[in-house]
């Protein structure tokens, strides 16, 4: 090509263009191999590709070695020649090549001391050899790599599982906590009269049903943000948040409207006027507090995407009692006092103490590495097809597992007064247990996305290895825990006898065992978010809940007259199957594909200056 000749013409000292013989050396990278190379260097045999394979740290020179001329040539490793570039090894070497080129193109911190080991790397390149990512030449030592520096470390089980502990045990509190929050309004509400109860536990219900829609958006920042955070783009993790926050708040509004109209759309199912009204009176007053719970729900993953996972317990802690102190005040307080709706009210106050207590934490204690202000509104309105790819998946596999429980409760009812409040016990508890191997699956989520956001398929493989055995370990626990307690746990929720016995004989060991299967498919479900195969994860947990399961259970206990037993073996088997069906995907998981896939994502998905470091800012 014509191309080819001006450029060997123009190193050859003898050609028409030749640089005189004073000139100094010129040496030029010639980047990994493909079988479509941009261009080819030399003639016949011996042509070189453009982007072309390290792979012998050879040295190609001038046949003219004693000429002082200027010649094209590379003192970094050669590569084979586009005779021998049709092997096995060529598609993954390219994909190598690309990842680290997108790393290096788009990585958001240059530090003095990063600067400095680029520089070893590029000195042990000049000598012809192949370098490690980390030698021990290098000016920044395996040993003084932080544990963030999601790029450059080495990490090994030991050093997985005692993170997985530090970010997990916070999350653990900050679930409880959470959870006790809607306890507070039932105990609360619980001495004003049955019906109250019966209101503010249908408006709980429904509540948290349509909450977990909004659960399920935030899943995608699972996904978005670590992978961000781990490939030093900082500025993109609070692009991320913001997208998903207007996004989330956009979705709220046809909810709002139904909430507002839920005492016409109940009107077919609840019998009672009074529960009805009251019904619909808590509804209406916590549509106020809807997009307060949506901010913290996204801003919190702000901090978890950065592994700072101590803030939940400290904000929800100050929360929980400010949440009991008002819950009191506005119910049953002689001065302001509101009866009934005093407990939504107290409810959504709490929600705006909990974004308020979240902001001061970001400003003032830690998080705001990853804020830069709000962004303007061509960032925030784009790139929400990829936003809803992961979305919508995330919120079908939240649904489906809500809903389920809700199913079985709608399912008990028919089975008398006492299978019924047996159900509900049962549901809380389980609901309570699962808050453990839930935020295992969180903690492994934040951790595997990042070092895949950073390309580190090395450390990927180790905290997944970590969260599999934890999802097998601790759900036992749980097991143990649920099996030997099963008599007290069950006086917790009544007094009634029969109905304790039957809760006690359930947990013997039939719930406590499907905790297990139910640990198992959490933990793995928080995987394949970090993988961002939210998808394939809501498409196994959608036909095993509701082609599977639900309608396995529904037969057992119809047919053999099994009644809860039978709904909860159906419900364990399709955890079962769950669990079973997520790690097989997992074990075969391409991690070379998917850190490509992320890598990818992020560079069409921000400008240059999203990869701004807080560092530079």
């Amino acid at each position: 090509m014509v191309l080819f000749e001006y450029i060997n013409d123009f190193a050859n000292p003898n050609g028409r263009y030749g640089l005189n013989g004073n000139a100094r050396r010129r040496r030029i990278f010639i980047p990994p191999s493909t079988n479509r190379p941009l261009f080819s260097y030399g003639y016949g045999d011996d042509q070189r590709s453009f982007l072309s394979l390290i792979e012998t740290g050879s040295e190609y020179t001038s046949n003219s070695e004693s000429s002082d001329a200027a010649s094209i040539s590379t003192s970094r490793s050669l590569p084979s020649t586009l005779a021998s570039v049709q092997n096995d090894n060529d598609g993954e070497s390219f994909r190598s090549w690309l990842l680290e080129h997108q790393q290096q193109r788009y990585s958001a911190v240059n530090s003095d001391e990063d600067i400095d080991d680029n520089h070893s790397r590029h000195n042990s390149l000049l000598h012809g050899g192949l370098y490690s990512r980390r030698s021990s030449k290098s000016t920044f030592s395996q040993k003084n790599v932080d544990e963030f520096d999601f790029a450059n470390l080495r990490t090994n089980l030991r050093i997985e599982s005692k993170i997985l502990l530090r970010f997990s045990v916070p999350l653990t509190i900050t679930f409880i906590l959470e959870h006790f929050f809607s306890i507070i309004c039932l105990l609360v509400v619980g001495h004003l009269g049955k019906n109250e109860l019966a209101a503010v536990s249908l408006g709980t219900m429904l509540s948290t049903i349509t909450f977990a829609i909004f659960e399920g958006i935030a899943t995608a920042l699972d996904t978005l943000c670590p992978q961000a955070y781990g490939s030093g783009k900082y500025k993109l993790v609070g692009t991320h948040i913001q997208r998903c926050l207007v996004f989330s708040w956009l979705t709220f509004i046809p909810c709002a409207i139904a909430w507002w109209n839920a005492k016409y759309l109940l009107r077919y199912i609840i019998e009672s006027e009074e529960v009805l009204e009251l019904t619909s009176q808590f509804l209406r007053v916590f549509i106020i507090g809807g997009p307060a719970y949506i901010f913290f729900e996204d801003g919190k993953r702000l901090l978890q995407s950065q592994g700072i996972f101590e803030a939940g317990p400290i904000i929800l802690f100050f929360s929980a009692l400010t949440n009991v102190c008002m819950s009191w005040a506005l119910v049953w307080s002689s001065r302001f006092g509101m009866g009934f709706v005093g407990a939504p009210l107290a409810s959504v106050i709490n929600f705006y103490v909990m974004d308020v207590f979240l902001i001061l934490y970001i400003a003032f204690v830690d998080g705001k590495k990853c804020w830069f202000g709000i962004q303007p509104l061509s960032k925030i309105f784009s790139h929400w097809g990829h936003l809803l790819h992961l979305a919508l998946p995330g919120i079908l596999m939240l649904e489906s597992e809500y809903l389920a429980y809700e199913v079985m409760t709608l399912f008990a009812s028919f089975f008398g007064t006492t299978e019924l409040a047996a159900q509900s016990a049962i549901s809380s508890i389980a609901s309570l247990a699962y808050m453990v191997p839930f935020s295992i699956g969180i903690a492994c989520s934040t951790r595997i996305a990042n070092f895949i956001g950073a390309s580190n398929i090395h450390g990927a493989k180790k905290a997944t290895i970590v969260g599999q055995i934890a999802s097998l370990i601790i759900p036992f626990f749980n097991c143990v825990i649920l099996y030997v307690f099963r008599f007290d746990i069950a006086r917790l929720f009544t007094s009634d006898d029969s109905v304790i016995t039957l809760v006690a004989n359930l947990l013997d060991p039939l719930v406590s065992i499907v905790q297990i299967f139910d640990g198992i498919a959490s933990v793995a479900s928080g995987i394949l978010r970090a993988q961002g195969s939210q998808k394939l994860g809501g498409i196994i947990n959608l036909l095993s809940y509701y082609a599977f399961a639900l309608p396995f259970g529904i037969y057992l206990s119809r047919a053999y007259d099994l009644e809860l037993y039978g709904l909860w073996i159906g419900i364990g088997c399709g955890m079962a199957f769950i669990g079973f069906s997520e790690n097989i995907v997992i074990f075969f998981s391409d991690w070379e594909n998917i850190a490509l896939q992320a890598s990818m994502f992020e560079t069409t998905s921000l400008d240059p200056e999203d990869s701004i470091s807080s560092e530079s800012s």
